[in-house]
């Protein structure tokens, strides 16, 4: 009898571990920015690849792709009398700064506004986004998509956000 109830209680302490224990902490995925040198050093090759200026902060992010949260190396910057035809020649201006690093098709988008791309590179990832509304003095009908808006491409705003997190796990 005693090595019955034994085994028993073996099982199910192995079953309270198997299923991350009884009041143990679970590990979290937290985001952070990368290091501030670094995300200057992106902010400066971001500058160069768009010929116009960006910034760098921190901020707010999630992942959309599991929802973690927590803050991020955020580099944006805006700019009208350009000459981009579309959003895609933007991106394809800024995709050569994470030339490095993978890119991730789960975190791409992309329409006639705007483009969206995502890369990863070890525990890090980058969201890339650009996108486009009519420039001050441009006059566009709400009543119709943007992309119907018939305006030349140096009367466009362009607008270029990218977001940089590392990831981490912490404990509960």
């Amino acid at each position: 009898m005693a090595v019955r109830e034994a085994l028993l209680l073996a099982l199910a302490a192995g079953f309270v571990t198997a299923c991350g224990g009884a009041g143990e902490a679970r590990a979290q995925t937290v985001l952070q920015p990368i290091p501030a040198a670094e995300c200057q050093t992106l902010t400066v090759k971001a500058q160069d690849a768009t010929g116009f200026k960006m910034t760098a902060s921190e901020d707010d992010f999630t992942d959309l792709t599991d929802g973690a949260e927590g803050r991020a190396c955020h580099i944006a910057g805006s700019a009208a009398d350009q000459t981009f035809a579309a959003p895609a020649e933007l991106m394809a201006k800024l995709v050569k700064v994470f030339a490095e690093w993978k890119e991730d098709p789960a975190r791409a988008d992309e329409g006639p506004g705007g483009a969206e791309k995502g890369f990863v590179s070890g525990n890090r990832i980058a969201t890339v986004e650009v996108s486009w509304e009519p420039g001050p003095g441009v006059v566009c009908s709400d009543k119709q998509p943007l992309s119907a808006c018939n305006i030349r491409p140096q009367q466009k705003l362009w607008t270029a956000i990218i977001d940089i997190v590392e990831k981490g796990k912490q404990g509960l």
